[in-house]
């Protein structure tokens, strides 16, 4: 594999140590907690007098850790662009940049730290990369300048069109809003997203109109896009190592049941906090395939990137309407219409921000929708972005909810994910995966759109008045784990 995602070079010299970070065609990007931990032990010894200097395999890792940040480790090291900056300079001990560090070098370049070559080559680097054709290339590439979008100010442009050009005489259309890269002689420097999914370079007048704040949370996030009339098929799913900051957190509800023949059978549904003490997922996963509802054990990984502890489920609330026999008799519009449940957690997720919930933006045209979840045909544990058209298939009238079919192609596992849209620049959940329906009408994945009368309901639910509610039942979880034969238990 030729292409190389600031990863440390495999050979180290006697008085170095090994690279913390993954090889290039390895899956992983980041660097687990136990280097890190060294990493950072390394840092401070050299930081004393007579410590001893840290090695340039050290300080490229250093810069790779400063770029990232590291949230496995307590306490969190923070991301910061000026001290991986400056680790990368120290790292070249022979005046020359590490080819480790390539598209690291690129992302200062971007930044207006480093002047060794244009933007517009910076950018051409990260272009090769993500049309090479190879997903693991693309994708780190791709995971590169959404974290250089982290770490720089989210900007408005309201009012204020962007330019293709440093002269600003071709004006660039349907840019919502960009990355501020610098500030140079009345005009910045963005980065912005084409319609095709794909990074590019603009140019703004500096105005009193554009806001941006250091702490905002970027609005753009390159990804995969299905083509134009997609039915569903096409595998645009992309990996990403790290949430952005502007979605909703997701983690894995992990279901187990005895079936009727008496075998053990586990469940992975994606399923995403909208407080600190709630989860919103699938109801049908609640169930398993035979419909049967001998539930053994049900709990939820908050933190599956970071091999996150497994916290207990105290309670659940599904769909007053939902049957899990409808999908048997493939009654689509009774079982997706109502495949949506809350679950309580036994104790409240240290970080929890509440959620924001809306109904899909149109029922007459078909818009963009975004998931991250964590399907069951990849690597154990990966997290992965779907970016996809939603259009309303099926009206649910009173009882249901409507149903939204989505352009690309789903996997077990991703069930249950939030589907998240844009709305006056937040990010909103607006539906939930069901699953992909496959008969003579449609052959594409659903999801359970939410409406007025479930996000009250909702409300209610995490404001402890539940016997309010109109649209959920609680389901006894209690009294089915506490019937559970301790030899199915993992």
């Amino acid at each position: 594999m030729s292409g190389i995602f600031l990863l440390a070079a495999g050979f180290a010299g006697a008085d170095c140590v090994n690279s913390i970070y993954p090889k290039s065609a390895a899956p992983e990007l980041l660097a687990t907690a136990d280097g890190v931990l060294s990493l950072r032990k390394a840092e401070a010894t050299a930081s004393q007098e007579g410590g001893g200097a840290l090695c340039a395999l050290q300080l490229q890792d250093l810069a790779q850790l400063y770029f990232w940040g590291s949230q496995r480790v307590t306490p969190a090291v923070s991301a910061n662009l000026s001290a991986s900056y400056q680790y990368a300079l120290e790292s070249r001990r022979t005046g020359h940049w590490p080819f480790d560090l390539r598209l690291l070098r690129a992302i200062y370049v971007l930044a207006g730290l480093d002047a060794s070559y244009s933007p517009e080559e910076a950018l051409r680097q990260f272009q090769r990369e993500i049309d090479s054709g190879e997903s693991l290339r693309r994708d780190k590439a791709t995971a590169v300048l959404n974290q250089l979008a982290n770490l720089r100010p989210n900007l408005s442009l309201s009012g204020n069109e962007p330019y293709s050009d440093r002269r600003l005489s071709r004006a660039m259309s349907n840019i919502e809003s960009a990355v501020m890269l610098t500030r140079d002689n009345g005009r910045i420097r963005l980065l912005v997203v084409d319609q095709q999914g794909q990074p590019q370079l603009a140019w703004a007048r500096q105005a009193s109109k554009q806001q941006a704040t250091d702490g905002s949370p970027p609005k753009v996030f390159l990804q995969r896009l299905p083509p134009t009339g997609a039915n569903g098929a096409q595998d645009s799913r992309q990996q990403v190592w790290q949430l952005p900051r502007s979605v909703p957190h997701a983690g894995i509800l992990i279901s187990r049941f005895r079936q009727r023949d008496g075998s053990s059978y586990e469940s992975r549904c994606t399923a995403n906090p909208i407080s600190a003490g709630w989860l919103i997922s699938a109801a049908h996963c609640l169930f398993a395939p035979d419909g049967s509802q001998n539930l053994l054990s049900l709990r939820y990984v908050a933190s599956p990137l970071q091999s996150g502890a497994l916290s207990e489920i105290g309670a659940a609330w599904l769909h007053v309407m939902h049957d899990p026999h409808d999908q048997i008799t493939g009654n689509v519009g009774r079982y997706s219409g109502s495949d949506i449940a809350l679950f309580k957690l036994k104790l409240p997720l240290v970080e929890g921000e509440v959620s924001r919930l809306a109904a899909p933006q149109s029922r007459e045209l078909a818009t963009w929708a975004d998931s991250f979840a964590y399907p069951s045909d990849k690597t154990e544990n990966t997290l992965w972005l779907s970016r996809c058209r939603a259009s309303l298939w099926q009206p649910g009238g009173v009882a249901f909810s409507d149903l939204y079919s989505l352009d690309c192609l789903s996997h077990e596992g991703q069930s249950g994910a939030a589907l998240l849209q844009n709305i006056a620049g937040e990010s909103y959940i607006v539906g939930i995966l069901s699953s992909r329906i496959s008969n003579k009408e449609i052959n594409q994945p659903i999801f359970t759109a939410l409406n007025a009368a479930l996000i009250a309901d909702i409300g209610l639910l995490i404001a402890g008045d539940g016997n309010k509610t109109a649209n959920f039942r609680r389901y006894a979880i209690e009294h089915n784990l506490a019937e559970a034969n301790s030899e199915f238990l993992p």
